[in-house]
């Protein structure tokens, strides 16, 4: 339903009352193409009608910033070969390689009902890796500099720029990966779990590559301080950055998916970006504790704020599930999700048994299963999200694409698990 008028049964219900209108009056496949212009008439107005867009062949937002992106990690380790040799840091970038890993996989877990598509996630991966680590690794230093410079205190200095500098810095960088996703490809924003998600990934992709200079500086300090530090940042604090900057995603998600406003986000990204130097900034403060006592910190703190976050996400995510269901009910009633679809995805036991079954199929049937899914999913949410805050013509077109990738989906898997299952008969 709208939240305007009461009657909009989304994009699926606009879109198969406009089939059914083309169909009825004989002009199915032309009414889709050709534009009826009709005859020019006396006095009558020149007919209007708008030339379709053309679609772009090249995704050019995933190819100029994951370039960005890699150009920035290349530079980055180019000046880690050089400090620390070529063995040393292949060997560092494996060891920072596995809390990444972890910490993706967290992600993925938090997004699995409606995951978000691939490119716009390595481009927030590695803005975080490349673009905002070198830029932050540039300020921070010549911070440290100058207030060492005015101090002539350097270890103060660094426990001054760490906490009082590093944190504006850092978060405001990483937060920028977010504000791409909202500038360029809003569309894939229809929950404020999404927008934690790719400040999460923008999180792991700094925290991967600041964790190689870490590991790299204390490999040169001795066995003793390498295992502390790669267990205080590899074990005890792999979502520090994820963790802080997801308060940026959350901001910049509710703006777009909770209010009315499309310029929300603008006044909404400082807030965020304060709640996220608070963490961070916090987390500095207590691991600049002298000796062991960081330790007492970590558990008295830090570890119960990272058990509430943690919980937070793991619920938001379950209640996703109910909130896709809620939005795919317009889909039922106009025929194009069956109710016995519904289930397959939003119930996990469900997904997984239609995954089994379409990898019968072979390859092409099983991604067909995901697409359908996923598909299903983001229209489920967008449902929902626009029925808040009212329609947008970004959107609905979007979701048409979906609507007519779901019906294709349906029909690969469906004709590829029969074609197998009577090629099984067969062969009994």
């Amino acid at each position: 339903m709208d939240g305007d008028d009461g009657r909009w049964g989304g994009p699926g219900e606009e879109y198969r009352l406009g089939r059914i209108a083309a169909a009825g009056s004989g002009a199915a496949e032309q009414a889709a193409e050709v534009p009826a212009t009709g005859g020019p008439r006396p006095g009558a107005g020149a007919p209007v009608w708008d030339v379709p867009r053309r679609r772009r062949s090249l995704p050019w937002f995933e190819i100029v910033f994951i370039g960005l992106g890699v150009s920035g990690v290349a530079a980055l380790v180019v000046g880690y070969v050089v400090a620390g040799g070529v063995a040393s840091t292949v060997l560092m970038s494996v060891l920072a390689l596995f809390p990444l890993v972890f910490v993706v996989a967290l992600l993925r877990h938090i997004d699995r009902w409606e995951p978000e598509p691939v490119g716009p996630c390595v481009v927030v991966l590695l803005w975080g890796a490349g673009v905002a680590t070198l830029a932050a690794s540039v300020v921070n230093t010549a911070m440290l500099t100058n207030v060492a410079m005015v101090t002539g205190d350097y270890r103060s200095s660094m426990v001054v720029v760490s906490v009082f500098v590093a944190p504006f810095v850092e978060e405001f960088l990483k937060g920028l990966g977010v504000v791409l996703i909202v500038l360029w490809r809003r569309t894939s924003l229809n929950s404020p779990l999404d927008g934690i998600v790719y400040a999460g990934y923008a999180g792991a992709g700094f925290a991967f590559v600041e964790n190689i200079q870490y590991f790299l500086e204390a490999g040169q300090s001795g066995g003793i301080s390498f295992g502390a530090v790669v267990f205080m940042r590899g074990v005890l604090s792999p979502f520090v950055h994820p963790m802080a900057t997801s308060f940026i995603g959350l901001a910049l998600g509710w703006a777009v998916v909770r209010m009315r406003s499309r310029r929300a986000w603008v006044w909404m990204w400082p807030l965020g970006w304060f709640a996220a130097v608070a963490v961070h900034g916090l987390w500095n403060l207590l691991a600049s504790s002298a000796g062991m006592s960081w330790i007492g910190w970590y558990l008295a703190v830090e570890f119960p704020l990272f058990a509430c976050w943690m919980t937070a996400l793991l619920l938001a995510a379950r209640r996703e599930a109910g909130t896709i269901a809620r939005g795919l009910e317009p889909y039922v009633r106009t025929g194009w999700i069956l109710p016995a679809e519904v289930p397959v995805v939003v119930d996990r036991g469900a997904r997984r048994n239609a995954r089994r079954w379409a990898r019968t199929g072979g390859r092409s049937s099983a991604r067909a299963m995901r697409t359908f899914q996923a598909s299903a999913a983001s229209l489920g949410l967008d449902q929902v999200m626009m029925s808040r805050v009212g329609r947008q013509e970004d959107r609905v077109a979007h979701d048409r694409e979906l609507l007519e990738g779901l019906g294709e989906a349906r029909r690969e898997f469906l004709r590829a698990t029969r074609t197998a299952a009577a090629q099984a008969g067969m062969g009994a």
